[in-house]
């Protein structure tokens, strides 16, 4: 998004070119978030603004997007299942983390966020064509992987008799008809090739199985660590909503099915079944609605009600925790706003400065390059000897030891390491750090 905003035509320019990442993504989504921050974004230009306010428009109209689709699906909840329902989902929504967190963040499991609950709602509303339209758009452009979930919904809706094999064929051809040829056309004008991103993507994971060379976690692991975490206490909740609502086994029924099937591959991130969370909470929140009307017909019942108002403040404090542990999370950002503070003096300086990759992945973006006559490297794998020709170097691991004769020491960033207990402390949880990026400045040559 920096780079269409900044570049705009001038795809040369772009930083894809020179990084282009494991796998090419879809411009489609970050053109629409720049469309709608340029006038933002120009009057910050205008003001003589840094880059780094262009990142604060970018990620809050990226934010008003999703919550504006959010919003849309919750009103379908509401029509669907009844006002409590609505109520306690947007009760539950606020009082988590996650996806508050990741709605911000440009990400494409974000970009995808807002057709799927736009396709989501038209499911609730019983519009299956514009359901199935909408669904496409967010499979064949952001995530293909989003068949097993938004396709789940499909399959109950045929077995039901709600929508005809008819329909499904001639809606998916008139929609394959669409988005890809406006997938294909945009991102090989921006990659300056022929290329359907997401193809190329699910070729990746699916065909070549390399998505585990990022890591690989447990088969049940997205249901014992990362709904947890994501839905905090609310999570009790789930399973007594077949029970006291039977309406919402069409919401259990392809969220579950989606997380199975996903699990089936190695490598896992909570962000690859963000698109659950409303879906799950919707289902929470109708256990709560119930419990909340019937809260005045017995003792049981009051009791019960508090409870469910505790475990509101329960989910606050949880998300307020991770909250502090996140803003631990970015050493990066944080490296690179030291560097630019400490060299402030030094911005007419044409300074060549290389980010390490750990930097590159907690922080550092093209918006937090700011000094328009420095170069900023993230070249990987560069020898000692190569990076030792840069005047700043900002480092991970054991890497600054090889510079102490050519480099002297500016500062170092912590990051999170863990959590410990310590009941003779209040409070009792000690959140702990540890180094994590160096940042060194190259010594002059006085001979």
């Amino acid at each position: 998004m920096h780079d269409l905003l900044h570049h705009g035509a001038e795809v040369e320019k772009y930083d894809h070119h020179t990084f282009p990442g494991v796998v090419p993504r879809t411009f489609l989504g970050p053109l629409c978030v720049s469309i709608l921050s340029f006038p933002l974004t120009s009057i910050v230009t205008l003001l003589g603004g840094s880059k780094f306010i262009h990142q604060l428009i970018v990620r809050a109209v990226l934010a008003c997007m999703v919550l504006g689709a959010f919003r849309v699906y919750r009103s379908a909840v509401r029509k669907r299942f009844g006002v409590e329902v609505s109520t306690w989902l947007t009760l539950l929504t606020l009082s988590q983390f996650h996806f508050m967190f990741y709605s911000s963040r440009t990400l494409p499991n974000t970009m995808a966020l807002v057709p799927v609950l736009l396709s989501l709602s038209f499911w609730l509303n019983s519009n299956p064509t514009m359901f199935i339209f909408t669904a496409a758009s967010s499979i064949l452009i952001f995530r293909g992987e989003l068949a097993m979930f938004l396709g789940a919904v499909l399959l109950m809706e045929l077995l039901v008799g709600k929508v005809t094999i008819l329909r499904v064929v001639v809606v998916g051809l008139v929609s394959l008809c669409v988005w890809v040829p406006l997938t294909v056309a945009v991102d090989s004008f921006f990659w300056g090739r022929l290329l359907w991103p997401e193809a190329e993507v699910m070729y990746f994971n699916l065909v070549l199985n390399k998505s585990s060379d990022w890591g690989v976690q447990p088969f049940l692991w997205y249901f014992y660590s990362v709904l947890p975490r994501a839905l905090g206490s609310s999570i009790l909740l789930i399973p007594l909503a077949p029970i006291l609502d039977r309406r919402t086994i069409i919401l259990l029924f392809p969220c579950i099915t989606f997380i199975s099937l996903y699990s089936l591959l190695p490598h896992k991130e909570l962000r690859f079944i963000l698109y659950t969370f409303p879906v799950l909470n919707t289902a929470a929140a109708a256990s709560a609605a119930r419990f909340w009307i019937n809260r005045s017909k017995s003792l049981f019942s009051r009791l019960f009600s508090l409870a469910l108002l505790g475990h509101l403040v329960i989910n606050l404090l949880a998300s307020s925790s991770l909250l502090y542990i996140s803003s631990l999370n970015y050493p990066g950002g944080q490296a690179i706003r030291l560097l630019h503070q400490l060299e402030a003096e030094n911005t007419n300086t044409p300074l060549t400065v290389h980010l390490d990759n750990l930097a590159c992945q907690t922080g550092v973006s093209r918006f937090t390059q700011e000094v328009p006559g420095w170069l900023y490297d993230k070249t990987e794998q560069l020898t000692i000897q190569e990076l030792g020709k840069f005047s700043h170097l900002v480092l991970a691991g054991d890497k600054p030891k090889s510079f102490l004769e050519t480099h002297k020491f500016m500062g170092q960033v912590d990051s999170f390491s863990g959590v410990k207990f310590n009941y003779t402390h209040f409070p009792p949880v000690i959140v702990e750090t540890k180094p994590a990026l160096y940042l060194l400045k190259k010594i002059k040559d006085e001979s």
